[in-house]
């Protein structure tokens, strides 16, 4: 009787010492295998973070989150899973695994975060590892790699562009090619709010290229600026911001004398330009009015925009075609009301009810001939205005210089 009372003492026993040996081991049935639960290493960084060990020397950025995709690499050999945790609020995970296999835990440093934080990786049963993160918070976006740095040097608003291509205008008119191209723009410690519009080749194979807005085409991103003096903007190749439409009315009427004088049977007539296409593009910042007009002699591609700073602009280019007149007056562009255009540097101004328009031409946008000269043939060179109501505009500013920064890790 004894005998058996030991065999169903040993038949109930050992099964509950399994079960519990089984309930509290780190990998369940797993337990009575040898080895570590997991481990935890560095995963797959960017060139500009350092690691020594098990620390990453990483940057955090004033103006948005810092992701760094697949830091940490996670190698779990039960299946179970192990906790995550953050002194620094970098992990958005709070356990991986599941099964045995690799695991990559994303890290995403918050802004302004600097100094030390630890990433934690914890299991019931007492095992237990961390990650070191060193952080060091900079003047840059986060997760560009290089960046445009331009120094301009003038005054009032200024509205920027950087295409595709890298070159860089400000109202509309070419000044520079940055080495970086992007959507992202900083200046003063701020991202300015951005528009993308594309442009597209008018017609074909002409040189210097007719670029209008157009559906397709190739983007540019523009922001407003506005310089006293010297100042740097940043541009950065990264994911645009988040779009942000502000209220902008459309632009004023082109109350301007636009053409040129021709002769005709009844005597000598102004050649105005008929509208014969129009199309309208809202951006972010700005209304586009584009407009295909001709006249007897000439077709003309213009575009005029309004912005919210309570100034507005336009761009012009005239096909002459083969001409054979005789001409005494060429009005390019001439707004109602103002005298002749005075030179102001590189550029023309002129002046009417208060407002100033300055126009960047390589040919006075107004002249006048006596005795009668000949009339303008083939494509123009494109006229730029700028029209600044306020009378505080400096003009285009001066490119000081345009270099590419990299960004490198700052433990080495």
């Amino acid at each position: 009787m004894r005998s058996e009372a030991a065999a169903r003492t040993l038949l109930l026993f050992f099964p509950a010492l399994v079960f519990l040996i089984a309930l509290t081991a780190p990998g369940g049935d797993y337990a009575f295998r040898t080895g570590p639960l997991a481990e935890v290493a560095v995963g797959e960084v960017p060139s500009h973070v350092a690691v020594e060990g098990k620390t990453l020397y990483l940057y955090s950025s004033p103006y948005a989150v810092w992701s760094y995709p697949r830091a940490i690499a996670v190698s779990i050999f039960y299946p179970t899973s192990v906790l995550v945790s953050s002194t620094c609020g970098a992990v958005a995970v709070a356990s991986v695994g599941g099964a045995p296999g690799k695991y990559y835990v994303d890290l995403a440093v918050p802004p302004g975060v600097q100094g030390d934080c630890f990433i934690n990786f914890t299991h019931p049963s007492g095992w237990r590892n961390a990650v070191l993160l060193k952080i060091k918070l900079i003047d840059w976006y986060p997760g560009a790699v290089e960046r445009a740095v331009v120094v301009l040097n003038g005054s009032g608003w200024q509205f920027v562009q950087v295409g595709a291509d890298g070159m860089f205008y400000v109202w509309e008119r070419p000044l520079a090619r940055l080495p970086v191209a992007g959507c992202v723009f900083v200046y003063n410690k701020s991202v300015l709010l951005t528009e993308i519009l594309n442009y597209g080749e008018a017609v074909p194979n002409i040189v210097p290229p007719v670029y209008v807005p157009s559906p397709g085409g190739q983007p540019r991103f523009g922001a407003f600026i506005k310089l006293e003096g010297t100042s740097t903007l940043y541009v950065y190749q990264a994911p645009c911001p988040r779009a942000v439409n502000l209220t902008v009315p459309p632009p004023p009427s082109l109350r301007a004398k636009l053409g040129v004088l021709l002769p005709g049977y009844a005597g000598p007539y102004f050649d105005s330009p008929t509208p014969r296409t129009h199309s309208e593009y809202k951006t972010a910042l700005r209304v586009v009015n584009y407009t295909v007009s001709a006249g007897r002699s000439y077709r003309l591609y213009i575009y005029s925009y309004s912005t919210p700073v309570g100034m507005w602009g336009a761009v012009l280019r005239y096909d002459f075609g083969v001409s054979t007149f005789l001409t005494t007056e060429v009005s390019l562009f001439r707004p109602a009301a103002a005298a002749e255009p005075a030179r102001a540097g590189d550029v023309w101004l002129y002046v009417a009810n208060g407002t100033r328009y300055w126009v960047y031409s390589r040919t006075p946008p107004y002249n006048t001939c006596n005795p009668p000269c000949g009339a303008p043939s083939g494509w123009t060179e494109p006229l730029y205005v700028v029209a600044d109501p306020g009378g505080s505009w400096g003009g285009w500013p001066a490119v000081v210089k345009a270099e590419r920064e990299f960004l490198r890790p700052w433990k080495t």
